[in-house]
């Protein structure tokens, strides 16, 4: 009787949890993982086979929390600071939640065996293609993403053949054998179980995020031939493509991008299942507002502004972004000229609201956070292989603008193909038309970043007020010299220093690659702060936010470095002053 009635209380709560789920489904484009009672706890192995099977039992449990039938997650843990600080704020935010203690990877299979999780493994065969990681290699064995995607539809922990002696040793049976089995049959064969609102692009030596997809009941792929494309077409439009298909950037998202996804760079996360249980719940922590009537518009010095790259990128916030040798969040310099951070708050609402918390709690007052496309996507592609490619387009509006005005940034940044084409336009102005206190859109090119040279669209919000659309005017990126308004922190800053000689808007953005590496060369020779990219940490390379400074630092002072909102206002300024007295209630410039 009591084991009859704990069931009930189970099913009443899955029932509950999946109103719910379905509900908050609508607002956003990550899925919702139900609260568990518990956490348990396992390290990582050092072989990729354990950390594989590990991540299949993660997975197992989420989906069991999910559906009702278990109460406990699992955490993975290793070195990583960062990953363990999320760990303690999770059960910090979450209190109630119990700590059940740490297993080793076949006391853990063993656990969920005996709560009736797993039913059994499934047999693949690892990937022993020669290349590196993230490419597209030729003979790869993708069998591990035919076992993942099938883990979550059979309950069954993913085994190599190495490993398949202790998995029958703990009494497991055998679900399935897809060793020589491609992603093609495993789509063709299953895609009616799959869950269409989530995609995983993993590369078959990477073990991260199978948890998720596990949980979710994805559909699990690697790579550009079938069937890629047949599954992005069968996908329901406006869903996130988790993980990263490498190989070409532009060709991996334009596709994503024509059927109206959103690819994440999400494919070194690690516990997202923990991270983002309950997020549907949490209202994140509001950014500080930036008060455009402080602005001294008595001052007119041409103003430039600085913004990092790559806020898409989900995983570089949940790790390296701040503890990146001194390069991002953790530079000592931090704070001492205004700067704009590209983010993915929108994301991070739903993947892991913690990071937002931190990174809040943690700022200066010159630090400010622009969104980044709200997943990484190229508007002017967007919905192209769809027939409502506007429809589609004005439903992640909505969504996004919806996660940005509850962490409070006003300003979205995207990427395009084209910037000033028919389509970036038209795509510009139906995000604009979502909105009601949208401070601006920045835009740039795929190739080059600086290609707009900081021309400005308009396009009106929901109200009919005019929204700027800036297109980025300066780059710094290593070895890009012989590129117009791109190159070395010193090419660019005498590039701004020269650009008042000559027509052209008089405020405008740098983009600084947040990946570009430079050496400290103070002297007039613009190439000699370039070098090699191989190993440069180890030859004393920089990259981040110290480039900028000395980029900076190089500007004479008739030019004022100023924070990215203020550079708009000051563009809506010039653009219509008696609008934007309107708006501010602020005394006309001179």
């Amino acid at each position: 009787m009591a084991m009859g009635w704990i069931r009930l209380v189970c099913l009443l709560g899955a029932i509950q949890w999946l109103g719910s789920a379905a509900s908050a489904a609508e607002e956003r484009w990550w899925p919702v993982q139900a609260l568990p009672k518990a956490l348990v706890r396992t390290r990582e192995h050092g072989d990729l086979a354990h950390q594989m099977m590990v991540q299949s039992v993660a997975g197992l449990a989420a989906k069991a929390v999910n559906r009702g039938q278990g109460d406990e997650l699992v955490w993975i843990f290793n070195d990583n600071h960062d990953v363990e600080k999320w760990h303690t704020a999770f059960l910090k935010r979450q209190a109630g939640i119990e700590s059940r203690g740490e297993f080793s990877p076949w006391d853990l299979v063993d656990r969920f065996v005996r709560r009736g999780v797993v039913k059994g493994y499934i047999l693949y065969a690892p990937d022993q293609s020669s290349g590196r990681i993230n490419e597209h290699r030729t003979a790869m064995d993708r069998s591990v993403n035919v076992a993942t995607s099938l883990a979550g539809l059979m309950d069954g922990v993913i085994i190599t053949t190495a490993l398949e002696g202790q998995a029958q040793a703990c009494g497991l049976k055998m679900l399935i054998d897809v060793r020589g089995k491609s992603q093609a049959w495993c789509f063709e064969n299953y895609r009616e179980k799959f869950n269409r609102r989530l995609l995983c692009t993993q590369d078959p030596r990477k073990s991260n995020l199978r948890d998720l997809a596990i949980a979710q009941q994805s559909f699990v792929l690697y790579g550009p031939d079938d069937p890629l494309e047949l599954a992005m077409k069968w996908l329901e439009p406006l869903s996130p493509i988790a993980g990263w298909n490498g190989g070409d950037e532009y060709q991996t998202t334009q596709l994503s991008s024509r059927y109206g996804h959103l690819q994440t760079a999400t494919d070194w996360c690690m516990n997202l299942p923990v991270l983002m249980a309950g997020s549907e719940r949490i209202r994140p922590h509001v950014a500080n507002q930036f008060d455009p009537r402080g602005i001294d518009w008595g001052d007119l010095r041409q103003c430039i502004s600085f913004v990092m790259t790559d806020g898409d990128n989900v995983q570089w916030f949940q790790s390296d972004f701040f503890h990146g040798q001194g390069s991002f969040w953790d530079n000592p310099s931090r704070g001492k000229i205004p700067f704009g951070w590209s983010c993915c708050f929108a994301q991070l609402a739903q993947l892991c609201p913690v990071v937002i918390e931190n990174t809040l709690a943690s700022r200066t007052g010159n630090d400010r956070f622009i969104e980044w496309g709200g997943g990484y996507y190229y508007p002017d592609l967007f919905g192209q292989a769809r027939p409502d490619r506007e429809a589609l387009l004005a439903r992640h509006a909505q969504r996004t603008w919806k996660f940005m005005r509850q962490t409070g940034t006003r300003v979205v940044a995207f990427n395009v193909a084209k910037l000033g084409s028919p389509d970036a336009l038209g795509a510009y102005a139906a995000f604009a038309r979502e909105t009601d206190d949208l401070s601006a859109i920045l835009a740039f090119q795929y190739d080059p970043y600086e290609a707009g040279a900081g021309q400005t669209f308009w396009v009106k919000d929901r109200r009919g007020v005019e929204i700027p659309v800036i297109t980025s005017r300066y780059s710094i990126w290593e070895h890009t010299n012989r590129r117009p308004r791109s190159g070395t922190p010193a090419k660019v800053a005498r590039e701004i220093s020269q650009h008042l000689a000559r027509q052209g808007p008089r405020h405008g953005w740098v983009q600084v690659h947040a990946w570009s590496y430079f050496r400290l060369a103070p002297g007039k020779n613009e190439t000699d702060e370039n070098m090699s990219q191989e190993n440069a940490p180890a030859r004393g390379g920089v990259r981040g936010y110290t480039p900028a400074l000395w980029c900076a630092n190089r500007l004479p002072a008739t030019i004022r470095v100023v924070s990215p909102e203020e550079m708009i206002w000051r563009i809506r300024h010039e653009h219509d002053a008696e609008a934007t007295k309107r708006l501010l209630e602020v005394p006309e410039a001179p």
